[in-house]
């Protein structure tokens, strides 16, 4: 108990899960099917109520299904299928049209799937389920198939999916103070029912009346948006219309009767794209609503104690870099930047650095500066400085034309700095390579 079957949605177009259902009742153990969307208590039923232990059971022997309760069939549904059983292939399943059938397809013949059984009530009258046609629909049945249309004044949906019902072309409130019999016509429709299940009953009934008697309570009835006149009975209907229908025998000798609203009336609810002044006027408002909620909630957060930190946050200055190009400075200028080498850093393999600050257009630039001790004491004595290097010894003359040529390129004196041609030259040995004079021995 407890199980369900849905249909499909769309024929064989679309096999997602469609809006009818066959379900073993968990409470009652009633076997029935519905249209379960619109909340439809069910169309068609086998009447076991009342039972335990309820199954629907396809029999594998006899290929029969029937409804069992733990101790005897309660519900015969097939009665006869071709045989032998082994020979055919065997299916159960529920339309999207409502109607649960049982198929066979011989295995060698092929042939196509044959309907061995369905509901006699739906067999009869294909109609019969509810909401087939979906809201404002109307069905109807010629010869066992089904069509689906919209009545007039109603344009379908999806015509593609006819179970998406229709939609009025044109929406207007019948009870509205200037509303009036003008605004719509009422249409008769012969042998047409718009029948309703308990839970969502008739409008109101009004009894002894012939058909004029009834066409006039419907229109004089606001609040009705279509009704069915049978046996001297009147049958107001409120909106949706769920299931209407022309089924034969079951609307015969009744009338329909269906409010179907005017175009071009005052009481016309105006399409959302109308750009009259009242719909321009109100989208203004929105939008500068909307903008100065926005300007606001911007100078509150601004303002916002929490949000100081961030906001009082200033980017430091960053300080413009002074441009220094290669340059040479006398012996007096570093002299006096270093304030007479008073301020020592540190000493190195060559001499003693001092620091001191140099005036470069219009700022002052922190400088470090080495008196280079050495070099002029080891400057004859570059052998014994490589003493270490047996590489190095055994090519010293190369050696030593390199370290005067390394000399004479970085002179602090730019003039007697040689070209690159007289570099080539003298690295080659076909220049000769003299001592370098003795300029200054601070160098910046």
């Amino acid at each position: 108990m407890g199980q369900k079957l849905y249909s499909n949605a769309n024929g064989s177009v679309d096999y997602s899960t469609g809006q009818y259902m066959l379900e073993v009742q968990l409470l009652d153990g009633n076997v029935v099917m519905s249209a379960y969307k619109f909340a439809d208590p069910g169309y068609w039923y086998t009447a076991t109520e009342g039972n335990k232990n309820v199954s629907l059971i396809f029999n594998q022997s006899t290929a029969f299904m029937y409804v069992v309760n733990h101790t005897s069939i309660m519900y015969n549904m097939t009665s006869q299928v071709p045989t032998p059983i082994g020979d055919y292939y065997h299916r159960a399943t529920i339309n999207d049209y409502g109607n649960l059938q049982q198929f066979v397809y011989h295995k060698e013949n092929g042939g196509g799937w044959k309907v061995v059984w369905e509901p006699d009530s739906i067999k009869a009258e294909p109609c019969l389920p509810n909401n087939i046609c979906g809201v404002y629909g109307f069905c109807t049945s010629i010869d066992n198939t089904i069509n689906c249309t919209c009545f007039t004044g109603y344009s379908p949906r999806d015509p593609s999916i006819p179970s998406k019902g229709c939609y009025p072309d044109t929406v207007i409130d019948f009870c509205a103070p200037n509303s009036s019999p003008s605004n719509f016509s009422l249409e008769k429709i012969d042998k047409a029912d718009f029948p309703n299940d308990r839970d969502f009953a008739d409008m109101a009934i009004v009894t002894e009346v012939d058909e004029e008697e009834c066409r006039k309570a419907i229109m004089d009835d606001c609040f009705a948006v279509a009704g069915v006149w049978v046996e001297s009975v009147c049958y107001k209907k409120r909106t949706p219309l769920l299931n209407a229908r022309r089924s034969n025998p079951s609307t015969n000798n009744r009338v329909a009767f269906i409010k179907i609203p005017k175009a071009n009336n005052n009481n016309q609810i105006q399409d959302k794209d109308d750009d009259s002044p009242s719909w321009i006027a109100l989208l203004a408002g929105l939008l500068l609503c909307s903008i100065m909620t926005l300007l606001f909630a911007t100078i509150s957060i601004y303002h916002h104690p929490l949000a100081q930190p961030y906001i009082s946050q200033k980017q430091l200055p960053v300080p413009k870099p002074v441009e220094i190009n290669l340059k040479a400075f006398s012996f007096q200028e570093l002299l006096q930047a270093t304030n007479g080498l008073r301020n020592k850093l540190g000493r190195g393999a060559f001499g003693t650095v001092y620091s001191g600050v140099l005036t470069l257009e219009a700022e002052e630039v922190e400088i470090a500066v080495k008196k280079l001790e050495k070099v002029i004491e080891q400057a004859g004595n570059l052998q014994a400085i490589v003493s270490h290097d047996s590489e190095v010894l055994e090519d010293f003359c190369r050696f030593e034309r390199m370290v005067l040529v390394g000399l004479w390129c970085i002179c602090p004196n730019p003039t007697l700095r040689p070209s690159m041609n007289k570099v080539t030259q003298m690295l080659e040995g076909t220049s000769e390579v003299d001592v370098r004079p003795l300029i200054d021995a601070l160098i910046f």
